[in-house]
């Protein structure tokens, strides 16, 4: 299978022509079915189909990935469905369902903007009729399959104060305020997930790539990646920013050598 490529198909499509036990890492922010207005996929499917679609392609995941490869997936604590009637906890589900297909938990970091704007719906103001409690956090469910050990000798290039907040169990990143698909992470998320989890020379996937944030930074901290994005439009704004970031990194390099 051709690596260092997205894909303009299901992620489901795209795992089933991959080997087992061929992908390093998996880092990506699945739809979160909270009625985002996507041009291609449905985010407004019953919480049960919902629950089952991410089941679905979580156990293709899972045989893709390599012994001692790891999953970085970012998903909300909680959040409101049915117009904001019923409270559920995406990220107990998603810890079931890893468990349930053979995932190993590693670590739930929790990630927090410091710069990121108060919230300011509070439903009943100073009441305690019905007070909106707002949950300003995001996870990343980390977890590795078979042993956790990765192998001996790989080249990593993360920092010391990469490092030591990587593991503090607090991610300080920033919120992406540049929309260029209708919900993608800012770069700093996958960078992080990158240069903690992996090598140079890993094979990084993400199932969601959406604009192509994932692949980008793969590329900057010298990965391979693979994409599945099902939005033609968003293939193409992740295309685009490729060959941006391998313009650019030629001419630093040349830039170094002159």
């Amino acid at each position: 299978m051709e690596i260092n490529k997205i894909y303009n198909e299901d992620c489901l499509d795209t795992m089933a022509r991959m080997p087992d036990n061929f992908v390093d890492l998996t880092v990506t922010s699945p739809p979160y079915n909270c009625g985002i207005n996507y041009d291609i996929h449905n985010d407004k499917m019953e919480w049960n189909v919902y629950l089952q679609w991410c089941e679905n392609w979580v156990t293709e995941l899972y045989r893709i990935t390599k012994e001692g490869g790891r999953i970085a997936i970012n998903v909300l604590l909680e959040m409101g469905i049915e117009k904001n009637k019923k409270r559920v906890s995406p990220f107990a589900e998603f810890y079931n369902i890893l468990n349930k297909i053979g995932f190993k938990p590693f670590g739930v970091p929790v990630w927090v903007d410091p710069h990121r704007g108060k919230h300011t719906s509070w439903g009943s103001w100073l009441k305690s009729t019905s007070p909106y409690i707002y949950c300003p956090y995001e996870v990343i469910l980390i977890a590795y399959k078979g042993d956790k050990w990765k192998r001996e000798g790989i080249k990593t290039n993360i920092s010391k104060e990469e490092f030591m907040m990587g593991c503090s169990g607090i991610w300080n990143l920033r919120t992406q305020t540049k929309e260029l698909t209708k919900a993608n992470f800012h770069e700093d998320l996958p960078n992080m997930a990158i240069k903690l989890l992996s090598g140079e020379g890993d094979l990084v996937y993400d199932p969601f790539i959406g604009s192509g944030t994932t692949a980008k930074m793969a590329i900057i901290n010298k990965r391979n990646y693979i994409g599945s994005e099902v939005s033609k439009e968003y293939c193409d704004i992740a295309e685009k920013r490729i060959i941006d970031t391998n313009e650019k990194l030629v001419k630093e390099l040349k830039d170094a050598k002159d």
